[in-house]
């Protein structure tokens, strides 16, 4: 164990001493341990750890975090008193006995990261190596990466509630760099999952190498994207990044319970097409966002957001839920002990329509066909994002025509979701690092392949 029972008991009865109406203890350990090739020698072979405790106290809506990496029993009572002196109650809060709550024992690797040596993980990373180099002359750089986390955490809170989770995380990077007449373009590959070394076996790495090298050689002779209102299909998998930011975010219970996005109030009201269905949904086993428990000690769960497009959910946590009298959704989460938690997505996703993505193409007479993203930006209080596309192509008459760099998307979450007139049946996740209040925390984003009408497109091509 990280911190004993009788010490968690004790930092409880300590925090609560000024009459404070809530108490909670997270401790962490965490390893994390990271293998890259770049300019064919082995750049970075490193571990580190995360390891230490935070303490969070609530009064009302006033709360009060502080955290430690010494975890003896003089540091965590200290803290707790120190913090404790925020309110000035003169009656103590008695904590209930903590009782520790079954863990279901999901997402279990079924090979450890102590089952390989080095030597042969970066023998898989120079498989992925090899391939980039030889598929053209233009691959200036072949970059391949192996991040692996081991992570124990334990959540004590007043209302008597104990939990221990495991997590454990593994992730490929597989990237190429092309270059040519002065430019330079980029393709990569990023996989991972709540899984062990097994991913050498579920992902060929050569594969995702020529992928990533195709991709970075075919942008260096692509035009600039056109600009202009137009119809956009957006790919499956990673082309969930758009509705994870210009939709999820807004979606999550600290800005609702603070009255800063567009969906406040929307409960039960139409938001998006009526082929559009939504989730954030905790409990896959083995997704990349995915846990038994979430850091509030809460069980994960599937959560409903849009049904048939009307908004029938918000993701939630324990102390924004009783801002908005909404219960947890088990999406509560946080970096490390350092970050206070809130609310934040795990695997959220748009579920499979009826279309084929076949169909989509063939139905569209001229648009942009992006396939993965780059990353972008969001402002929840407006829904207001720009995207730039990793991989995008020209559709003319029904066929995929050419590929285009340089393309962005800009509008407004919630015009996407009313304009989108085709859903795919190809749903697929990819994985990403999503950015926030408690951090940078591991993410699933997804969605079938599917069309948006009237979307504003920037390139520095010619004008539609």
């Amino acid at each position: 164990m990280i911190v004993s029972k009788t010490l968690a008991a004790a930092v409880m009865k300590e925090a609560l001493m000024t009459g404070a109406d809530f108490a909670e203890l997270y401790a962490q350990d965490k390893k994390s341990h990271a293998i890259s090739i770049s300019h064919k020698r082995v750049d970075t072979l490193k571990t580190n750890v995360t390891y230490g405790a935070g303490i969070r106290i609530i009064q009302g809506d006033k709360v009060i975090y502080g955290y430690t990496s010494d975890l003896s029993k003089s540091s965590l009572l200290k803290l707790a008193n120190e913090l404790a002196q925020s309110f000035d109650g003169k009656t103590p809060t008695e904590p209930k006995p903590l009782v520790k709550v079954r863990n279901p024992g999901k997402n279990k690797p079924k090979i450890y990261h102590d089952q390989m040596t080095d030597e042969e993980k970066i023998a898989q990373l120079r498989k992925a190596e090899k391939v980039m180099y030889e598929y053209s002359e233009y691959i200036v750089n072949a970059s391949c990466s192996l991040s692996e986390t081991d992570e124990v955490v334990e959540i004590y809170n007043s209302k008597g509630r104990f939990v221990t989770d495991t997590r454990i995380r593994t992730r490929l990077g597989i990237a190429a760099y092309a270059g040519k007449d002065g430019q330079f373009q980029t393709g990569s590959e990023r996989p991972g999952g709540q899984y062990g070394d097994e991913i050498f076996q579920m992902h060929d790495v050569e594969k995702l190498g020529k992928k990533a090298a195709k991709c970075a050689v075919d942008l260096l002779d692509a035009p600039e994207c056109p600009s202009g209102k137009m119809t956009v299909i957006i790919g499956n998998e990673f082309g969930g990044v758009l509705f994870h930011e210009a939709c999820g975010h807004p979606l999550e219970a600290n800005g609702i319970s603070h009255d800063e996005s567009v969906f406040c109030g929307k409960l039960g009201q139409k938001i998006a097409s009526d082929i559009v269905s939504a989730v954030d949904d905790g409990t896959i086993e083995n997704g990349w966002g995915s846990s038994n428990f979430d850091d509030e000690g809460n069980p994960t769960t599937r959560n409903q957001l849009i049904k048939d497009g009307v908004l029938v959910g918000y993701m939630v946590d324990d102390y924004n839920g009783k801002r908005i009298n909404m219960p947890s959704t088990g999406a509560c989460r946080r970096q490390s002990y350092k970050y206070c938690p809130t609310t934040r997505m795990t695997n959220t996703f748009i579920e499979n329509g009826k279309s084929t993505p076949e169909e989509i193409i063939k139905a569209t007479k001229f648009g942009l066909y992006c396939v993965s993203f780059n990353g972008g930006s969001v402002d929840p209080t407006t829904d207001k994002f720009n995207f730039t596309a990793s991989e995008a192509y020209i559709v003319k008459d029904g066929k995929i025509d050419h590929m285009v760099k340089g393309a962005s998307l800009i509008g407004f979450g919630y015009e996407v979701l009313m304009n989108i007139d085709m859903v795919g049946n190809d749903s697929a996740r990819g994985q990403g690092m999503c950015g926030s209040s408690s951090g940078s925390i591991e993410a699933d984003v997804g969605q079938p392949t599917l069309r948006v009408q009237n979307m504003t497109v920037g390139g520095k091509g010619e004008r539609i």
